[in-house]
């Protein structure tokens, strides 16, 4: 117990060092698992969010209200629905164009070509952007251009098939992003964003961090700028379980934000699914990341994860065959120990049920051996004491008659022995003192006795007496004296006589007579 009192004071240690290990990792993505459940909640919110928003809408509102409505709408659905932004869009360009005001018309459209960009359609993009770019913008609708281009040119970055389209792509992004930081407020996220990627671009890393750094800073907690802080945040990751962290950080925003157009869940699957983590990189990429990329209704978020999904799926339906073999091979261990614990069971209980089968002959010989030990007590008592009253009365009548003989007096002697009483009398005395020591040691031997006649020959002892002759024979059977001369002398009777009252007995025994006196001895 010593040796292992050692090993007992590690244990808080050992179990404090692995939380700390799991804090920051697999906590993570333990607390993301909880919150992919809880994702339907907070699509909930968002719907009702939503709702509350189109009920503001109305005929009598006005244009311009319905206007700011419905680009309330279509912040909200450039997340959720590919085909509910494009509707209310469209609403507001119609809108526009029934006022004749080309900001409206031109706002709504720019925002149209970012949507499809975004979603993937490149080509339908850049057909609307170009109707833009051979004729003046109004200074209201220049940042809205430039953002949408720099966002298209960085896009089609990842499209490049040669170093030349790759760096001429990269080139016209970093005009248009130079063009948008003129019309963007410096110190706020956009511009910080703006500044990260000109540093990432330069793979200047502190600058990059820092400026990410101050991405989150500013953003409010678990909104959609804090998901996409965080997704660039794990760029600057010093390792993959640091990467993993900003991803999960990512990946639980973009929920609670109902957002459907994402990346961190799909890259942290691919991830997970390179650690070996086939099972929850399976599940996050058919039960979330396909799902909601068809309900958003791009085309940009299936193409990433049907290159890699095949891969995924593969690998989960081996894995689960693996289990399945392995639940298999565990069910028939487990059969078999059942098994075998159902048949030790049984021999338990065969075992248990011969103890207690010996344990109950103990007993009862105890109880035997310590109720012949009673009879024994009483009986050498009661004898003990009845011969020392003999001894002394015979002591005292000894020193009677010699004193009679001295002093000559044997005539007077002589007439003294004639009156003394008859020796049945001293007999009758036995019986008595017999009796009641017995009766008292078998208070119901009587009625046990009975029980085991015919009941037309039951024997009842007459009044005064608690025995009869016959139930005094077969009283000294049951204290284990079976010889007919002892019991004979013991009770002056003749041998004859015992034996007379054996046979007259038996012959009135319900059951076997050869039987019948083992049951006497029985008798508690």
């Amino acid at each position: 117990m010593k040796r292992l009192l050692p090993l007992f004071l590690c244990l808080p240690v050992l179990l404090l060092v692995s939380c700390k290990s799991m804090s920051q990792t697999d906590l993570l993505i333990g607390e993301l698992d909880e919150t992919l459940l809880r994702s339907k909640v907070y699509q909930g919110y968002f719907k009702q969010r939503v709702k509350s928003i189109r009920s503001l809408k109305s005929a009598s509102a006005g244009d311009v209200r319905n206007y700011e409505i419905n680009s309330r709408l279509v912040e909200e659905f450039s997340v959720w629905s590919l085909d509910s932004t494009i509707f209310y869009l469209q609403q507001n360009i119609n809108l526009g164009r029934r006022r004749g005001d080309a900001v409206m018309v031109g706002s709504s459209e720019i925002r149209l070509a970012k949507a499809y960009v975004m979603a993937g359609y490149h080509a339908e993009a850049g057909e609307i952007l170009r109707s833009y770019s051979s004729k003046p913008l109004p200074e209201a609708l220049k940042p809205l251009y430039f953002d949408a281009m720099h966002t298209l040119s960085g896009e089609l970055t990842a499209y490049a098939r040669t170093t030349g389209i790759w760096s001429q792509r990269l080139q016209e992004r970093d005009y248009w992003r130079d063009s948008l930081l003129a019309y963007t407020e410096e110190g706020s996220y956009e511009w910080f964003k703006l500044m990260r990627e000109e540093a990432y671009s330069r793979n200047d890393d502190s600058l990059t961090l820092s400026l990410t750094e101050k991405m989150l800073a500013i953003a409010p907690q678990n909104s959609k700028e804090y998901a996409e802080a965080c997704f660039l945040r794990s760029y600057s990751a010093s390792d993959q379980d640091e990467r993993i962290e900003w991803l999960c950080r990512s990946a639980m925003a973009d929920a609670m934000c109902a957002i459907r157009d994402y990346a961190a869940l799909i890259d942290l699957s691919v991830i997970l699914f390179e650690r070996g983590d086939v099972n929850r990189s399976f599940h996050y990429m058919a039960d979330h990341c396909m799902p909601d990329a068809i309900a958003f209704g791009g085309k940009l978020r299936p193409w990433q994860i049907v290159r890699f999904f095949p891969e995924v799926e593969k690998a989960y339906e081996a894995e689960s065959n693996l289990h399945n073999r392995r639940q298999i091979v565990l069910t028939i261990v487990i059969s078999a120990l059942l098994v075998l614990l159902a048949l030790v069971l049984v021999a338990l209980i065969i075992r248990q049920k011969a103890l207690d089968r010996a344990r109950r002959c103990l007993e009862q010989s105890y109880r035997e051996l310590k109720e012949s030990d009673n009879v024994k007590q009483t009986y050498i008592a009661g004898f003990l004491e009845h011969l020392s009253e003999n001894i002394n009365t015979s002591r005292q009548y000894k020193n009677h008659v010699r004193k009679f003989l001295r002093m000559g007096y044997i005539k007077d002697l002589e007439e003294e022995i004639d009156e003394l009483p008859p020796i049945e009398e001293d007999i009758e005395g036995f019986y008595k003192i017999f009796d009641e020591t017995f009766i008292n040691l078998y208070p119901g031997f009587v009625e046990k006795f009975n029980a085991l006649l015919l009941p037309e020959e039951a024997i009842t002892p007459k009044a005064g007496y608690l025995l009869t002759p016959e139930l005094r024979v077969f009283a000294l059977i049951k204290l284990g004296i079976s010889d007919s001369s002892r019991i004979a002398s013991l009770l002056h009777y003749s041998s004859n006589t015992i034996y007379n009252y054996r046979a007259k007995i038996k012959n009135k025994a319900i059951g076997d007579r050869d039987s019948f006196e083992d049951a006497v001895k029985s008798i508690n």
